[in-house]
């Protein structure tokens, strides 16, 4: 490849990802391991791209210092690259699942083949059956290089087996996003290896890491900063959501409200106030489904959906349980207390979500006001 398409494919797929760090770094994101999944796709493709760059401008010239830094950063491209193929396939398996005990456990498999692949590298430099220089310096395939493609690009196969026999775990948002991803990203990859060219793996990939984060970006314009679940935000784009589907399609509501926060920040000082909420979030996340949906509707108030065939009853005296647990435990200096109200929303009711709402805060401040009386 000449200098100056590398410099055009390599270098400024490179800049795109560095602008995409820089960016991405000074943005604040509860969700710190989704956050350190991306950068690792981050570093080490930049880290290859580098390494590609380097190989372009040296392949082919003479002498003996340039076949040690060919080789050099042979090395390092190809464990680089795979790299950042395989840390994309454990931000997929992240994103789709919310589990970071299972995306943990797909990463020591991903090491361990971190380590045969590297140990693959260390023996192809005397035996060159991965890849091998002429005595020009010319870069050449060995005859093994099909090792390379297997280890190379099995995470887009681990991946399309998860869209095909997993779907149902994927939002559409992230199907669509995922989709773009490999499809893109592997054309790339494909007309480079049929036309023997390294042009446009690298812009391909840089593209779809470009969508996956604006993907980011929207995903965290809807999440509550304090305490990582929705927000308000979130939650009229699931009103509006829950407004288009079928009409007989109703949603049991329920409008949550802390008691006395004012209290422990008063007396204990903000962060504990917002370790309250925090500890409050995790009650309410922790207590309902993947189907349902809960959001930090303001202030000290939480907001739950789910649906009306659901049992809001038991919902309730789930989370009731779980704060009863918590303060059993006095982990914190102070007991969680809540009130609530709820009721049912159906869209095709002709009531209006603001009036819904202020229907189920009232209750709210009912329950909130009969406790009051009942300990006075």
């Amino acid at each position: 490849m000449q200098v100056s398409v590398a410099l055009n494919s390599i270098l400024g797929s490179a800049l795109v990802i560095i602008l995409i760090f820089i960016d991405y770094v000074t943005k604040y994101n509860t969700d710190t391991f989704r956050r350190k999944a991306f950068f690792r796709i981050l570093l080490t493709a930049v880290t290859a791209m580098l390494a590609d760059f380097v190989f372009d401008v040296f392949n082919g010239e003479p002498g003996n210092a340039i076949r040690y830094v060919l080789y050099a950063v042979s090395m390092i491209y190809y464990i680089f690259q795979v790299a950042s193929f395989y840390y994309l396939f454990l931000f997929i398996d992240y994103l789709s699942f919310q589990d970071s005990g299972r995306t943990k456990k797909a990463g020591k498999i991903v090491w361990a083949i971190f380590i045969i692949h590297a140990l693959i590298l260390i023996l192809n430099l005397p035996l060159g059956f991965y890849f091998y220089l002429t005595p020009e310096n010319v870069f050449s395939y060995g005859d093994k290089y099909f090792i390379r493609l297997i280890i190379g690009y099995f995470p887009a196969v681990m991946v399309f087996f998860d869209l095909f026999f997993l779907a149902k775990n994927f939002k559409k948002s992230q199907l669509y996003l995922i989709l773009f991803f490999m499809i893109f990203t592997s054309l790339g990859s494909v007309i480079d290896i049929v036309l023997n060219t390294n042009g446009l793996m690298w812009p391909c990939f840089a593209s779809a890491l470009l969508s996956a984060y604006f993907f980011i970006v929207r995903t965290d314009l809807k999440i509550d900063g304090l305490t990582g679940i929705g927000n308000r935000n979130s939650f009229n784009e699931f009103i509006s959501e829950m407004s288009r589907q079928n009409a007989r399609q109703s949603y049991s509501v329920v409008m949550i409200d802390m008691d006395d926060l004012k209290g422990i920040n008063d007396t204990l000082g903000h962060l504990e106030g917002d370790n309250a909420l925090r500890d409050l979030a995790a009650i309410i996340k922790g207590c309902i489904r993947d189907s349902d949906f809960a959001a930090r509707y303001g202030g000290d108030e939480f907001i739950v959906a789910t649906r009306e065939e659901s049992d809001v009853v038991r919902l309730m005296e789930r989370i009731q349980q779980s704060i009863d647990n918590q303060n059993d435990k006095k982990i914190r200096p102070y007991h969680i207390q809540i009130s609530y109200g709820r009721g049912v929303f159906a869209p095709n009711s002709g009531q209006s979500i603001e009036a819904f709402l202020s229907h189920i805060d009232s209750l709210m401040y009912k329950h909130k006001t009969g406790k009051r009386r009942s300990t006075d």
